[in-house]
């Protein structure tokens, strides 16, 4: 490829995120890829797109889908849009013969997300998932010790995620409050982290079982009006897994957790030693050998910071930004398009992680 167009759809929160790792990417893998062309942004409204494209550095603004996807600078679409608009815009794209990378999840649901893996295989096109936790060097560290043997058989594994801001009973309604616009409440906006972690490092999912609760079932209709709306998504749910290789896990995901920042954390133990990892802490691996001297046992803190092989800048040693994971899932991604080489979390990733989830909300009612 002589140059890698990109043509980015919402300039939300995530999309000015992606739209920043674009520019960062030259500097963190000089020469690694060819040129990165930020060929065109696409919002709903005239105003913002003129304006996004102004920010975000990109050539050409539009507010219409088909012709951000039809345009023939662009050769990877990035989705950047609320759940409920994720499966018509994939689909949009891969008929266009266009690569795409989402933000997690896929799409509202496993019949959904199935269209998109089957539409993606049927036009020899790549979907790309940006599950950025995967990117964390220190939860890479963590993949490839397991994956080597250095905890030997896993017994058992906890990973929880927790987050605030939904106590107050007067915030207003949203799409995340909105079963059909989100495809569920905590379970997917969160669960689809830790679920997918819980891929990354155990493997797959055999069964599982789960309660969710909906702390609070109504909410006014919006900012401006004392009209009130019933909640139909919950607010947590806790899973527990038994998983293909017999280890046996607990997810809890919430966003009630007052007091909370952006907390995740992950345990595994196995017979040879055991991993902890925070996300508050996030610089750090916890590693305990069972298999060393009994006399000088105990949990050893490995700094893993920002150790992502062949990065130029920032040096190893600095601390991790949650940006920085993000820029690194995106150049993954387009590496792997360009090298046409196996590229993970995929739409098949996704789909598991919405089967889970379905399978969940089935039992937790």
């Amino acid at each position: 490829m002589d140059s890698l167009g990109i043509g980015l759809i919402g300039f939300g929160m995530i999309g000015k995120v992606h739209a920043l790792a674009y520019r960062e990417i030259p500097h963190f893998y000089p020469r690694t890829l060819p040129p990165i062309q930020l060929a065109a942004i696409c919002t709903t409204r005239a105003e913002s797109a003129e304006r996004a494209a102004h920010e975000g550095g990109f050539d050409n603004w539009t507010t219409n889908l088909d012709e951000l996807v039809s345009r023939a600078d662009v050769q990877v679409v990035d989705v950047c849009l609320p759940n409920y608009a994720h499966r018509p815009t994939i689909l949009a794209a891969i008929h266009a013969g266009k690569h795409v990378l989402v933000d997690k999840p896929l799409a509202l649901n496993a019949a959904e997300a199935q269209e998109i893996v089957d539409a993606a295989r049927e036009a020899n096109v790549r979907v790309g998932m940006v599950c950025n936790y995967r990117f964390v060097p220190a939860l890479m560290l963590a993949h490839q010790m397991i994956a080597e043997g250095a905890l030997g058989q896993i017994y058992h594994y906890h990973i929880d995620y927790l987050h605030t801001g939904y106590q107050n009973p007067q915030r207003p309604m949203s799409w995340r409050l909105r079963h059909a616009q989100s495809g569920g409440g905590a379970l997917v906006d969160l669960g689809s982290h830790v679920i997918d972690m819980a891929r990354f490092l155990i493997g797959e999912f055999e069964t599982v079982n789960a309660t969710t609760r909906t702390y609070i079932t109504e909410r006014p209709a919006d900012a401006k009006s004392e009209k009130r709306e019933g909640v139909d998504v919950d607010d947590a749910a806790w899973l527990n897994a038994k998983m293909q290789n017999g280890a046996q896990g607990t997810l809890f995901v919430t966003r009630f957790a007052t007091g909370a920042v952006d907390d995740m954390n992950v345990q595994v133990y196995g017979e040879r030693g055991a991993l902890k990892f925070s996300l508050q802490d996030g610089n750090v691996l916890q590693f305990f050998d069972a298999t060393a001297n009994a006399a000088t046992q105990g949990w050893t803190r490995i700094p893993t910071g920002t150790q992502f092989q062949g990065a130029v800048v920032p040096p190893p040693r600095s601390i991790l930004g949650w940006n920085r994971t993000h820029a690194e899932n995106i150049y993954q991604f387009l590496r792997a398009v360009v090298e046409n080489k196996p590229f993970a979390p995929d739409a098949n990733d996704g789909l598991r992680v919405h089967q889970v989830i379905d399978n969940a909300y089935a039992l937790g009612k």
